[in-house]
């Protein structure tokens, strides 16, 4: 067995005999009972732009993805954007180093994880993490040992040329063009960086032809639509596209992404150190992405009205709790305001899933009238059929917050939809107009009903058939001051009619603490009990290999806490990820 594959706390001797096939995830202190660390099994060397090239993007992106997943993001100044291209279209970039704050508070947040308890031992831990992610690109590659002792910490990727990769749906007179884009990797070790990559060319028996360009060596390799390129300065190693690590190389004298005004605004919009940060410029990814006929197109028109003109991102760690935040300038004037839920109060404690959406018959009337502001034809028919739709059932201008809900009793689950009216006569009239509308079509779509009446609520059952099943689907709805409530069942709208405030979702500590952390004054939000629904998660991630979620995923989850989303209305709207640990 290869000993550097031992877990920190692994006690397992040198003759444990090794498995054909496992998996590299650590199981508590040591390795589960039969469980053993072997290679990933070899994959082929010939990668696309090289193996030197393909490798180091590789730890890019699978070092972010590492990243995004177990911490995360924003606050340190960046130590690459400074040599990417002045007008990329995409930038990311990923911090190995843990600047700030960020080492100490990946450290408190993972010691909550099999593997990571032990603090002395954290680095290491983080390390054997960064080594599998390497060696799942080749097995000889390992992060500690090949990319560590030469990198910076930081690690970006910046996409100058969407291509025409994705664009021929909308715009299939296209010519086809290649994506452009670098890899940039930060160096603290020139030298030791030229001679690692040296010896990979040299290994693999990779021939490069060279050039000067921009005062640096730039070296190909490949040719036709398999070339890539590689150079050094004295603080990057550049990788990518040909086109792409000459732009990079460019930066010297046309300016860089640090220039950038769009990008100058989107950093000032996050805060904090981070293990992650990202930047999108709205209207260069989209007009990439179309290609440059399609804009002139109403209905795509129509489509990107209103885009961001640029929308940053960032992951970091805090203690207790993995938070991402996405920040865009507020594109038009909504009049919405944040404020905490209302409906939490009302919906059971059984509630184990929630999506909620503030003022939406407003949202929605705002957003029909901005689409048809200027547009005429086809798109301006498509909002009007839409808005005479929405007439012939009394409008949505009643409309006030609503939820979509999950409820978990015991094995059972259940749910349903639980939305606002101005007042309790509007909220029965609403309800009425419902009931009404499934009876008209009660006879093309043989539903039938009942009606009953619960704790002084009334309620109407309608029945829909299920194809050839002979239980037919039950629908609930029913009017209660001023919500109106539809579920799965009655069961769920008994439920609401049950909630008091000591009963109900708001009072359940997970919940709020998920809420403080993400944002309680909001526009919108969603909450899950990860605990409450981890086995179904396991069940929908891993159906056909039980056995491997138990063993190599499960550990994990068990330590998950509540996950919330918001949306937060400002001159930047944020929107927060919050992942929480216990």
């Amino acid at each position: 067995m290869d000993q550097q594959n031992l877990q920190p706390g692994d006690s397992r001797g040198p003759d444990a005999t090794p498995v054909p096939e496992g998996t590299l995830v650590p199981m508590g202190e040591s390795w589960a009972a039969g469980v053993n660390p072997v290679a990933v099994s070899p994959r082929s060397r010939r990668l696309r732009w090289g193996i030197v090239g393909a490798v180091l993007l590789a730890v890019a992106v699978v070092t972010a993805a590492g990243a995004f997943a177990l911490s995360g993001a924003a606050g340190s100044k960046s130590l690459t954007a400074s040599m990417a291209p002045k007008n990329s279209v995409a930038f990311l970039e990923v911090r190995t180093d843990l600047p700030g704050d960020q080492h100490a508070r990946l450290a408190d947040f993972m010691s909550h994880f099999p593997g990571f308890k032990d603090r002395a031992l954290f680095d290491n831990a983080l390390d054997e993490v960064l080594n599998k992610l390497t060696s799942a690109v080749s097995p000889d590659l390992r992060y500690s040992s090949a990319f560590k002792p030469w990198m910076e910490g930081e690690v970006s990727v910046a996409v100058t040329d969407m291509g025409s990769a994705a664009s021929p749906v909308m715009s299939p007179d296209v010519s086809n063009k290649r994506p452009g884009a670098v890899a940039i990797v930060a160096l603290k070790d020139r030298a030791a960086a030229e001679t690692w990559v040296t010896s990979e060319l040299s290994r693999n028996g990779i021939k490069t032809t060279s050039q000067d360009y921009a005062g640096s060596k730039l070296y190909a390799t490949g040719s036709g639509v398999d070339q890539g390129a590689y150079a050094f300065t004295d603080r990057a190693l550049l990788l990518g596209t040909v086109d792409g690590v000459k732009a990079a190389l460019d930066t010297k004298t046309k300016g860089s992404l640090a220039d950038n005004g769009n990008y100058q605004a989107a950093m000032k919009s996050l805060s904090g150190d981070s293990l992650a940060r990202f930047y999108v410029n709205g209207g260069s990814y989209l007009g990439s992405m179309l290609g440059p006929n399609a804009l002139t197109s109403s209905a795509i028109g129509l489509a990107t009205k209103g885009m961001p003109g640029w929308i940053a991102g960032s992951v970091r760690a805090e203690s207790d709790r993995m938070v991402v935040d996405v920040a865009m300038p507020r594109t038009d004037n909504s009049g919405i305001t944040n404020h905490t839920s209302r409906l939490a109060t009302v919906l059971p404690g059984s509630t184990v899933g929630v999506f909620e959406i503030h003022s939406i018959g407003s949202q929605v009337n705002k957003q029909l009238d901005a689409l048809a502001t200027g547009q005429s034809g086809a798109a301006a028919d498509s909002v009007k059929q839409i808005k005479d739709a929405l007439a012939k059932i009394g409008g949505i201008d009643w409309l006030s917050d609503g939820v979509a809900v999950v409820t978990k009793d015991g094995s059972s689950y259940g749910g349903g939809i639980v939305v606002e009216a101005g007042d309790a006569a509007t909220a029965s009239a609403k309800a009425a107009t419902i009931t009404n509308l499934a009876a008209l079509a009660g006879g093309s779509l043989k539903l039938t009903s009942r009606d009953e009446t619960y704790k002084g609520t009334d309620i109407t059952v309608i029945s829909i058939p299920n194809g050839s099943s002979a239980k037919p689907v039950e629908v609930a709805v029913a009017a209660k001051d001023q919500l109106v409530i539809a579920g799965y069942t009655d069961t769920f709208v008994k439920a609401v009619i049950d909630t008091t405030p000591e009963s109900s979702l708001a009072s359940r500590s997970d919940y709020v603490a998920v809420m403080s952390a993400a944002g309680a004054s909001n526009m919108g939000s969603a909450y899950v009990n990860i605990p409450a629904l981890e086995d179904q998660i396991g069940q929908a991630l891993l159906a056909s290999n039980s056995s491997r979620w138990t063993l190599d995923y499960k550990p994990y989850f068990d330590h998950l806490g509540g996950v919330g989303y918001t949306v937060v209305d400002g001159n930047t709207v944020i929107l927060r990820l919050v992942v929480t640990v216990k």
